[in-house]
């Protein structure tokens, strides 16, 4: 029994780590993120707000650093949009990200860790994603 938790606590500090840091074991591809059907539209239909995207933070789940372009405060919020997939996937952001504005629909998605447990069935989240123009 023991022998089978200590290969479990390994294996789950591995899969902690960055893929730099993986070095003897396989990478394991983090599941896709996808939109739940609990996406809860938060603005008006057709509002969108200019922001920044300042960085990305990823653990359970990925988080978007944004700051509103008009002032107000940073956040770390979720994103069901198509956009942010690949950042998800690879765990970085693409070069330039940081560097544009961007428009966003704000909404709520259930925030759920690794086992499929419902943290927050609120949490900000970004549900629609484009440039500004």
């Amino acid at each position: 029994m023991s022998r089978v938790v200590v290969i479990g606590l390994t294996s789950l500090m591995l899969a902690a780590c960055g893929p730099g840091d993986q070095t003897s074991a396989p990478e394991v591809a983090a599941p896709a993120p996808t939109a739940p059907a609990s996406v809860t539209a938060v603005n008006p239909a057709g509002a969108w707000t200019k922001i920044r995207i300042t960085g990305l933070t990823c653990g359970d789940n990925c988080y978007l650093r944004i700051q509103p372009i008009d002032g107000g405060e940073a956040n770390e919020v979720m994103c069901s949009a198509e956009l942010c997939t690949p950042w998800f996937e690879g765990q970085a952001l693409a070069a330039g990200v940081t560097d544009k504005a961007w428009e966003v629909q704000m909404g709520t998605l259930d925030q759920l860790d690794n086992e499929g447990t419902v943290m927050d069935d609120n949490f900000p989240a970004i549900i629609a994603l484009r440039e500004a123009t």
